[in-house]
């Protein structure tokens, strides 16, 4: 049976910056020495979201306006702070929630008014991309960064699309799209080989807690023509994925709806049985995410267990059994044999333990405890997949980043 080993552990908040006023060899010595070895100050947690791409780890500081570059051994490589003077004075909170984009090199990173862009780990520039106007936020949790470097985020009822320019001098070109009073949430559904294929979906409802009763609707909006493609009305809509290899998207809901892009006409639907007779669903509890191949994809759906299915037919393979009910975070390892599930205990999401499922198997390969903080609003990326190979980051209590690959 395939096991995962460690082969890196280290704190992502150990580093000061400036704030210490001391060279990274005495803040590790006097830390050793008050605090205790590799322990970050209590003040130092990370809220917000890492990103990696197989090679370098980027985490957000829980300081300042800034974010730390780390190799995937642990290898402390640089700190990358904003100017001073790009800062908003307005700003309750002067750290970064999120950072993203590390594939393409570009790191996206800032909080719910400010969003910078810096080169990567090999510089530390870093240019101010867009402001909230006034005293307005944005929904920072959901920052969305597409494969080309397009940023994607929602404000009030207006999502916004930061679209990069040929233009050096102007950098990103800012596209507003009008919403609905309902838009609860968006997803990227990219096509990563025609980026004339890529769209963002839309979920319009009445409340942000969906009933499986409830109507709904599915936005359909174009990242390259940056306008309301399509619209259909779903019944307790609460996620969608698409097909990696095929213009397609299930939708997960009061049924199980497999649609065509960009028509949204029906391919197939099934009925999903009621668990436990639970008919409120948090969109929390409610995730569906499609193999890399687009031969299976896996869903949960308020239940204490995951459904692997077929991408083709939406009938049920395998039922995968965890502990306690998953949450939202989910995802497949580049060679779509490999998922990994957050699971919560049924006493209110105190702890966590992340699981992998082995899906030749069906059995769990690996599971750690997990035990992150999770405030309000804030993004949440607990765990990241190589994405050119089986080695997963685990963001563990807040503060330490472990690294696993396939033994």
């Amino acid at each position: 049976m395939a096991t995962f080993k460690q082969i890196a552990d280290f704190d992502v908040a150990r580093f000061m910056g400036d704030r210490s006023g001391l060279s990274k060899c005495a803040d590790g010595f006097f830390r050793d020495l008050f605090v205790g070895h590799n322990n970050a100050f209590p003040d130092e947690v990370m809220h917000g979201a890492f990103d990696w791409d197989g090679e370098i780890i980027y985490a957000p500081c829980a300081y300042e306006f800034a974010f730390n570059v780390w190799s995937s051994i642990g290898r402390f490589f640089k700190h990358v702070q904003s100017d001073p003077g790009d800062i908003d004075a307005r700003q309750a909170t002067y750290y970064v929630y999120h950072c993203a984009n590390a594939a393409a090199g570009n790191i996206v990173f800032g909080n719910n008014r400010t969003v910078f862009c810096a080169a990567g780990h090999t510089s530390t520039t870093t240019r101010k991309i867009f402001t909230a106007k006034g005293d307005r936020t944005f929904d920072a949790q959901h920052l969305s960064v597409t494969t080309d470097g397009a940023v994607v985020f929602k404000s009030d009822q207006v999502l916004y699309i930061l679209s990069c320019s040929d233009n050096a001098m102007t950098g990103y070109v800012t596209h507003t799209i009008p919403l609905s009073s309902g838009a609860s949430w968006f997803k990227l559904l990219e096509d990563k080989l025609d980026n004339d294929f890529s769209y963002v979906a839309v979920c319009e409802t009445k409340k942000s807690v969906v009933t499986r009763e409830e109507s709904g609707k599915l936005w359909l909006i174009g990242l390259k023509t940056n306008s309301v493609i399509n619209r259909l009305g779903i019944d307790g809509i609460q996620d969608c994925s698409r097909h990696p290899q095929k213009p397609e998207l299930v939708v997960l809901g009061q049924k199980l709806t497999l649609l065509s892009l960009p028509d949204l006409k029906t391919i197939r639907s099934v009925a999903l049985p009621l668990n436990n007779n639970i008919k409120n669903v948090h969109p929390a509890c409610a995730v569906v995410a499609c193999s890399p191949a687009g031969h299976h994809f896996a869903l949960a759906n308020a239940g204490s267990h995951v459904e692997i299915r077929n991408a083709k037919t939406l009938e049920m393979m395998h039922a995968l059994n965890g502990r306690g009910s998953p949450l939202p975070d989910m995802a497949w390892d580049s060679t779509g044999n490999y998922l990994a599930c957050r699971f919560a205990d049924r006493s209110g999401q105190t702890k966590t333990e992340l699981a992998v499922f082995d899906i030749r198997s069906q059995e769990i390969v690996f599971k750690t405890a997990i035990n992150n903080k999770i405030t309000e609003n804030f993004p949440s990326t607990v765990f990241k997949w190589s994405p050119h190979a089986t080695e997963l980051a685990c963001l563990i209590d807040n503060q330490r980043i472990q690294v696993y690959k396939l033994a």
